[in-house]
């Protein structure tokens, strides 16, 4: 089962994530200058100049810097923990709560690793990563990590339909 789903992916040209990566986690190829990130209900970083493969050191080290920036937003006015299942403020390392897409992208002539977050009882697509859903609420996130300064530059939660809405964090 797993070498059919690897097989597909390559087919899809979306290469198969190697071991040690957080659970989930499938690695897009490098997006092309003007690559379009899943915004919609979201904010998004902005324009994208091109794209890298980020290897498994530089994915484990984002996803550690989420798990700490969300620990970190938990405590600030405008979060509310507890009120989103699962709850993104409750994020931890290799979260298996979470399905995740990884694309390396250049900005400002930085390399960035952004991630998608996604509840891991959400069907995806292969054709249409990344996934990208208008509403859902927090539990749909995602990150940029900037992988000189090692550092969170960007989140951001979907909206809701009358629900809450979580700003974006910008360093």
């Amino acid at each position: 089962m797993a070498l059919q789903a690897a097989l597909l992916l390559l087919a899809a040209g979306i290469p198969a994530a190697p071991g040690n990566l957080p659970p989930d986690t499938t690695v897009l190829a490098a997006p092309p200058a003007g690559f379009l990130l899943p915004g919609c209900s979201r904010a998004t970083g902005g324009v994208v100049e091109g794209g890298w493969d980020p290897d498994d050191v530089e994915i484990s080290r984002a996803e550690r810097a989420v798990a700490a920036k969300l620990a970190e937003l938990a405590t600030r006015p405008g979060y509310s923990p507890g009120t989103e299942l699962p709850d993104p403020l409750s994020f931890e390392v290799n979260d298996m709560r979470w399905q995740r897409e990884v694309v390396g992208i250049v900005r400002g002539g930085r390399r960035i690793v952004f991630v998608n977050y996604l509840p891991s009882d959400i069907d995806v697509l292969e054709e249409f990563m990344p996934t990208k859903v208008c509403d859902g609420g927090p539990p749909f996130f995602a990150a940029e990590y900037e992988v000189v300064d090692g550092a969170i530059t960007h989140l951001a939660f979907n909206s809701a339909l009358g629900g809450p809405f979580w700003p974006a964090y910008r360093r």
